[in-house]
């Protein structure tokens, strides 16, 4: 009797120990997908960074052309200003 009880006592801790496994196993895959998502994520948000560092160099590339636009119709403005003040005489 003593025999069947030493073995149905390492069939127990087998049975927990088999347990502990599986739930550790089950807890890597979902540290895997957790970590699969994030690798995901940061992939992503790396490309939306060199998207818009891509957008920033042209709005201010364009914002450049459009302040040295402004500059010549202030100059173009004030040389049209100074004719008309010389044709009235001012």
């Amino acid at each position: 009797m003593a025999e069947v009880s030493n073995i149905d006592q390492a069939l127990e801790r087998f049975e927990t120990a088999l347990r502990k496994l599986e739930t550790a196993m089950a807890q890597a895959q979902e540290t895997e997908a957790e970590a699969s998502g994030l690798r995901s994520e940061t992939l992503a948000l790396k490309e939306d960074r060199s998207r818009l560092t891509q957008e920033l160099e042209e709005v201010r590339a364009k914002a450049g052309e459009l302040s040295e636009t402004n500059r010549q119709a202030v100059r173009r403005i004030e040389a049209a200003m100074g004719r008309i003040k010389s044709a009235l005489g001012e």
